[in-house]
């Protein structure tokens, strides 16, 4: 039995090259024949074992990455401060556990997420017969766009670090394609999140315009029924004879040669005014534009009417909050491991760069932050994902909350008692149901936290270099104290052997 034809194309139909991509490294578990066939997400035990496999193997890859760039970390923990060293183990990891993250919490979601792209089907349904149509057909360019760019950050850095800063005259040096592979990862599982979004806010803003389209063609209406309320009275008083003045006789007389009360003096038609049988033609009058086509219909006219599509509409705004909501739960702690990894990874990337230009040992995998140029594309990298998604989760947040502001201007224009009441009760629905995006609970993704996360990496970046100093002039002190005895030692044991030798010079004045 085949399958009734949706009425709206399916979200999920623009996501087909994303889908095949994280599918072939090991980001999404779900089946690909149903993907293909039907553009839905169903669980697969194939899948689920083939993702498995891949965090086992990306795993073993990047551990044996590590151990073969390892000589250097050994010389680094011997001549550098513990704090460098520790920093250095800790973020070594911590890519590492960004990525299983990911792939985990893909495995534990891989039915939830099918079913959330089915309830946006559901929901754009509902907006489509409410005359209010969402585009997607520009969504693959986004997605493109996002992949291009992965692919071109991921392949810039790892390029340039290979040539210019790997011995490639070791056989280690090809597996340095390894230290790659947790980032790509992350940025195809954010790009799932970050297209997700952007469509729950396209929903958000279509409900927002069509509000507003309704408060634009109800004040066309008012103005046109002004309009023509004033029109009619000019045609009548237009249409009503001159009166006549008898005061002003003589001027009447002056301006047209003729006396107003009697007709003996009639003027004759002009040359122009008369044919060749000496009849005269009537001067043609110009039309009046009528107002046939003008009159604009409102539905806020009727406020009866409207209140069921303002009530349909709300609940498709509280159904996409839901979904908001759901999606920000599947990806909550992905998106907590990867602002901590942005966190940790801009301020070290920062701190190993001041290590580098003070000729100091960095740990192998940071060896990005001895080139400036390289350090600024890795930062670029790694805080455009965290910006974005920022950015991207609170103007969703802000378009959620625009519609208590748009459904407003409805019943300020229609000035309705009845639908003043109904814009009341909708507006508390709306207030109850907002919805806001959060990394796991810890913070909310707004422009504040951007603010304050960008205080903190410099707040920790003062410190670590402060602790660097200190530590390089503990150190520098104890070196001196060393030299210092050794010298103090060897003077003492030329002296007990009678070895040492002392010689003074004294300078007399010449006469």
């Amino acid at each position: 039995m085949s399958q009734p034809t949706p009425l709206v194309q399916p979200l999920l139909q623009q996501f087909q090259q994303l889908f095949f991509l994280s599918k072939l490294v090991g980001v999404l578990p779900q089946d690909l024949e149903s993907f293909r066939t039907k553009n839905v997400l169903e669980k697969s035990s194939r899948g689920m074992w083939y993702l498995l496999g891949t965090i086992v193997a990306y795993v073993a890859l990047y551990n044996f990455l590590i151990i073969s760039f390892g000589e250097e970390d050994r010389t680094l923990k011997a001549s550098q401060s513990t704090l460098t060293f520790v920093i250095g183990i800790f973020l070594t990891y911590i890519g590492l556990i960004m990525m299983a993250t990911d792939q985990i919490t893909a495995l534990r979601n891989q039915s939830k997420l099918g079913e959330l792209y089915e309830r946006i089907q559901v929901v754009d349904e509902r907006l489509y017969r409410e005359n209010c149509v969402v585009d997607n057909s520009r969504l693959h360019v986004r997605i493109r766009l996002m992949i291009v760019l992965t692919f071109l950050f991921e392949i810039s850095v790892l390029m340039a670090t290979y040539i210019k800063l790997v011995d490639l005259t070791e056989w280690i040096a090809f597996f340095w394609c390894i230290s790659a592979i947790p980032t790509f990862i992350n940025s195809l599982d954010k790009i799932w999140f970050a297209v997700s979004l952007f469509a729950l806010k396209s929903r958000f803003e279509a409900i927002n315009a069509t509000l507003d389209e309704l408060v634009a063609t109800h004040a066309k209406f008012k103005a046109w029924q002004s309009g023509a309320e004033t029109e009619s009275e000019l045609i009548l008083d237009s249409n009503s004879p001159p009166q006549y003045d008898s005061n002003l006789e003589y001027l009447y007389k002056e301006l047209r040669g003729m006396d107003i009360g009697s007709a003996k003096n009639k003027v004759s038609p002009i040359a122009h005014s008369m044919n060749s049988f000496g009849e005269s033609i009537k001067t043609p009058q110009k039309l009046r534009k009528t107002m046939v086509n003008m009159a604009h219909e409102s539905e806020l006219a009727n406020p009866a009417k409207v209140e069921e599509k303002l009530n349909n509409l709300c609940q498709v705004h509280d159904e996409i909050c839901e979904i908001g909501k759901a999606l920000n739960e599947l990806w909550s702690y992905p998106i907590l491991t990867l602002m901590a990894y942005g966190f940790l990874i801009f301020t070290a990337q920062l701190y190993f760069l001041y290590c580098a230009t003070q000729a100091q040992a960095i740990p192998s995998l940071f060896r990005s932050a001895k080139d400036p140029f390289i350090t600024l594309f890795v930062l670029c990298y790694t805080s455009g994902k965290c910006i974005y998604l920022i950015y991207l989760s609170w103007k969703t947040s802000l378009a959620s909350k625009r519609t208590g502001i748009s459904l407003h201007k409805c019943g300020v224009v229609a000035d309705d008692n009845l639908l003043y009441e109904v814009v009341n009760h909708l507006s508390l629905k709306l207030l109850n149901h907002s919805v806001d995006f959060s990394a796991c609970g810890f913070f909310t993704l707004d422009m504040e936290t951007l603010y304050g996360v960008s205080g903190g990496i410099t707040s920790y970046l003062i410190i670590l270099i402060q602790f660097n100093l200190a530590a390089q002039q503990a150190k520098d002190a104890i070196q001196a104290f060393n030299s210092f005895n050794e010298t103090a030692s060897l003077i003492g044991a030329e002296m007990e052997n009678g070895t040492f030798s002392f010689t003074s010079t004294t300078l007399s004045p010449t006469n």
